[in-house]
């Protein structure tokens, strides 16, 4: 297997490569700012974002799609549910919640601090978009509740992915009061292959 991954470490890129160091696979990594005027970027993604993946020289792009399939391709790691079962099921569960209802604002905020042009960022946005992460964060509390990892009891895929939102929310200084969610991101920051650090 040959895995060509374009990224920027500081984004979502960080959850293939948590991903694929998980698995234990040898990837070329093209990274940094210049990886978006890369011409195999530009011939994988319509809009040159990252991350994308060559793997044996097929393109994918989109974290969720690529953490997933990186995984079910090595079913022997356990990294990721069968497909078919109910801990399947709880997992695109668990990604869905945490792309709709968590990241969606926290990115809203982001592209008002340095995406957009200054003219044109609404800063009034910050404090509804707050408020929306803070009642995705509480759900996360409460399911965390008496459990280690999110699905079936054992760190996957589903806790790489959910962990970047996570760590993204402890940026914003929105998960203090959260005792579960905290020792829940302890257990992520502990893992080797974690790409994060503690804020």
């Amino acid at each position: 297997m040959s895995i060509i991954l374009y990224e920027l470490k500081s984004v979502r890129s960080a959850r293939v490569r948590w991903t694929l160091l998980e698995l234990d696979l040898p990837f070329e990594s093209i990274e940094g700012r210049e990886v978006f005027s890369h011409p195999g970027l530009r011939a994988i993604h319509p809009l040159a974002k990252v991350p994308a993946i060559r793997d044996d020289g097929r393109p994918l792009y989109e974290s969720a799609a690529i953490c997933n399939w990186l995984a079910d391709s090595h079913p022997e790691r356990g990294l990721i549910p069968a497909a078919g079962t109910w801990g399947r099921a709880l997992h695109d569960q668990w990604v869905a919640f945490t792309l709709s209802e968590l990241e969606a604002p926290l990115w809203h905020s982001a592209r008002n601090t340095f995406l957009y042009p200054e003219a044109e960022r609404v800063p009034a946005v910050f404090e509804q978009n707050d408020r929306e992460a803070k009642r995705a964060l509480g759900v996360f509390e409460a399911h965390l509740a008496g459990r280690t990892w999110l699905v079936e009891e054992r760190f996957s895929v589903t806790d790489i992915f959910a962990g970047y939102a996570l760590h993204w929310a402890t940026r914003r200084e929105l998960t203090a009061g959260l005792p579960h969610l905290e020792a829940y991101l302890d257990r992520l920051l502990a893992r080797p292959h974690c790409p994060y650090g503690r804020s």
